[in-house]
């Protein structure tokens, strides 16, 4: 299999010039460009572009997939709508950031020593996309998955054993849309996330409503509202209502610690690492028994119609289609996993014995109790 490599560059919040459609078109003659996006899918060969230097540069959100295992995305958002402390709180694992003059980039990654899989870079951007809307307006659950995602992942983003978990967000039981996505994307274990979210708050952060922006705005001064106002009207509006929404929830946060939730005391890698297998194991074992439990209903089941099962068996041979067989061959193990549970191994035994001296020349039949290891 050919190797396989998907790029895709997105704007959100301006289109490009026609000068920087020319600029990116000398990156890549066979690159679908629009306004909005750069697209770009590799079978063989590199891209010529370096993907840092395009989104500080001319995008919003880029996304890359390889099918040797490789996950990138990464968001450009307004500097002065985030709150710097804060990314540095989740930086590590698979997540990262930095600043490059108004905007701050953050990268989310996955690194996997592999190959040879299916990559369907196409879905990813419409699946996660909508993270940097939830990001702008406070949503701290992608920066803890970027971070988680470098627990049990490769080389490239791996988590130290004794590194400790940056503070857990509310609501990391309940992840939206984009945010399960970003968990497919990231690859990031169910019972790892399962167990990062038992300390984390139910109440998840959401945009604010109307109302509370409302009552917010009537507290500031009306020199700093008429200053928002003729900045959202100006270029930098996308950059002014973060910086607005980012001091409305610095008020909020002033008031209620739900934001976040500190985990007492916090767990290291290795702790979740270790939980997070004996979820797993616990799941199995429940898994086991409730199988356990079904073949049990089965047989007792069975156990009120044996003379009819062992009828229907002898009618399946009797009918000399070998296409009846593999019905015959289940009935029997049926069988012979009742008498095993009930202590009557002996009699099947001989009931079988004397069932194929009966029917030896069906070789197919023989044939097929003796791959499903039935013995006489």
């Amino acid at each position: 299999m050919s190797e396989y490599q998907y790029y895709e560059f997105r704007t959100t919040d301006r289109t490009l010039t026609a000068t920087e459609i020319s600029e990116l078109r000398q990156l890549s003659s066979r690159a679908e460009i629009t306004s909005t996006s750069f697209i770009n899918t590799y079978s063989y060969g590199d891209f010529r572009g370096n993907p840092d230097r395009l989104i500080e540069r001319y995008f919003d959100l880029f996304v890359y997939a390889a099918n040797w295992g490789t996950r990138h995305l990464m968001v450009r958002l307004p500097v002065r709508g985030i709150d710097i402390p804060t990314l540095e709180a989740y930086a590590g694992g698979g997540f990262s950031w930095w600043v490059k003059d108004e905007f701050a980039i953050l990268s989310f990654q996955y690194s996997e020593d592999g190959g040879g899989e299916w990559e369907d870079g196409e879905r990813w951007m419409p699946d996660l996309a909508p993270l940097r809307d939830e990001l702008l307006n406070g949503d701290l659950r992608p920066l803890y998955l970027g971070w988680l995602a470098g627990v049990e992942s490769g080389i490239d983003c791996a988590v130290e054993p004794d590194e400790v978990e940056p503070p857990v967000p509310s609501g990391l039981g309940s992840l939206t849309v984009a945010q399960s996505g970003l968990v497919e994307f990231l690859r990031i274990d169910a019972d790892l996330l399962k167990v990062a979210a038992e300390r984390s708050e139910e109440h998840a952060v959401t945009a604010p409503t109307k109302e509370q922006l409302a009552v917010w705005l009537k507290s500031r001064s009306a020199v700093e509202r008429d200053r928002w106002l003729f900045d959202l009207l100006g270029e930098s509006g996308p950059a002014t209502r973060s910086e607005v929404l980012l001091q409305f929830r610095q008020s909020l946060r002033k008031k209620s610690s739900a934001a976040i939730h500190v985990s007492t005391p916090r767990r290291t890698c290795e702790e979740l690492q270790a939980a997070a297998e004996e979820s797993r194991q616990r799941a199995i074992q429940q898994a086991a028994e409730m199988a356990a439990k079904l073949r049990n209903t089965q047989l007792d089941q069975l156990a009120r119609n044996i003379e009819s099962a062992w009828r229907e068996v002898q009618q399946c041979l009797d009918a000399k289609k070998p296409s009846l067989y593999d019905l015959a061959t289940r009935s029997l193990k049926d069988l012979r996993d009742l008498a095993e549970r009930d202590g009557q191994l002996e009699p099947f035994q001989d009931r079988l014995r004397e069932l194929v001296r009966r029917h030896a020349t069906k070789k197919a039949f023989i044939e097929q109790l003796q791959n499903a290891g039935l013995k006489w």
